[in-house]
């Protein structure tokens, strides 16, 4: 899929006004607002780069998942590298020899041409388990300049004091929304203190934890050895996969058994394992090792809570830790092999 010409124009107008008025001078990355897209109604939440001098530009994270990503980012607590978990759309300014060649043929067709150091406007979608890629689609390239367009008003406004961007209510974002004018012919915007949507759960830990009686009954009466545990690794590798269409990195999943010093079970998946997936894999590994750990240690709390229903059932114990060093040595090997 090439990139779009005609319809990036609106993005690189944008983004020249967006870096001529360098607003990370007086905004940082905790400055949050949020963008209603006109169309779809979601809201991209929005944080200026470049008050460290190292990169420049504008990321909008989308929905609450993304806000949630962002969240994470800011405090530290991303397990993973952000680059496989982030939900966002990126523009950055870049040396010219960091513009792939099919960017800078975009840009020549449209007639924009940058000197200097991180002068170059790129735009990069990020998707959790997908390598980041230039923006292809229509829409997004329509709302990302929407964002920049009122990330300039929303700087502007705020110039002279950016901590009207925190309100008292921490769960309240100012939102730039937009209404039809009497015409229909055009957009007005107005700010509004907005409360994003509740975080949508995949699938729900009681119904996700179903499994049929029998089995059920069988894991409830396999041994447990006293003091075993388990350490259970869901991660990105880090080598992509897929010439044709958008390239993807794979997931492995690894349970590791320190006592024993075995990796007792590896798998990898194309794409993000659901719930559903997680839980079947560990039920087949419990019933082909025909024992049980008394503990099963994690580091994703999202997958713990998913877990949690059916372990506590069979009297397995839920923990989750910073690191899990058995699954994290294997798997740095991994990534050095496939590299």
């Amino acid at each position: 899929m090439k990139l779009l010409i005609e319809e990036a124009r609106p993005l690189y107008e944008a983004s020249n006004r967006f870096k001529q008025q360098a607003s990370w001078q007086w905004l940082s990355s905790s400055h949050i607002f949020g963008v209603q897209d006109p169309e779809t109604g979601q809201i991209g939440y929005c944080t200026v780069m470049g008050n460290g001098g190292e990169m420049y530009g504008l990321a909008v994270y989308l929905g609450t998942e993304g806000l949630d990503n962002l969240f994470n980012l800011l405090q530290g607590n991303n397990v993973e590298d952000p680059v496989f978990t982030q939900q966002c759309l990126l523009l950055s300014f870049e040396n010219r020899d960091e513009l792939s060649s099919e960017e800078y043929k975009q840009l020549k067709a449209l007639g924009f041409s940058y000197r200097g150091r991180n002068a170059w406007p790129t735009f990069h979608r990020y998707e959790p388990g997908f390598v980041p890629g230039p923006v292809r689609e229509a829409k997004d390239l329509r709302f990302f300049a929407t964002c920049v367009e009122q990330a300039i008003e929303v700087a502007s406004s705020v110039q002279s004091d950016p901590d009207q961007l925190f309100h008292s209510d921490q769960q309240l974002f100012l939102t730039r929304v937009p209404e039809r004018s009497s015409d229909g012919q055009a957009w007005n915007w107005s700010d509004q203190w907005v409360e994003p949507v509740p975080l949508v759960v995949e699938e729900e830990p009681a119904q996700a934890a179903r499994i049929d009686e029998i089995k059920l009954a069988r894991l409830r009466r396999l041994p447990c050895p006293p003091e075993s545990f388990w350490e259970f690794g869901l991660f990105y590798l880090h080598t992509a996969v897929g010439n044709k269409g958008r390239p993807y990195f794979p997931q492995i999943l690894i349970i590791s058994e320190p006592a024993s010093g075995m990796i007792i079970h590896s798998a990898v998946a194309e794409k993000k394992r659901s719930s559903e997936q997680c839980i079947e894999e560990l039920v087949d590994l419990l019933l082909q090792r025909e024992y049980k750990p008394s503990r099963l240690i994690l580091t994703l709390p999202n997958i713990a809570q998913v877990l949690l229903p059916l372990l506590t059932s069979i009297d397995i114990d839920v923990y989750t830790a910073d690191r899990l060093p058995m699954v994290e040595d294997v798997l740095q090997e991994l990534n050095q092999f496939l590299h």
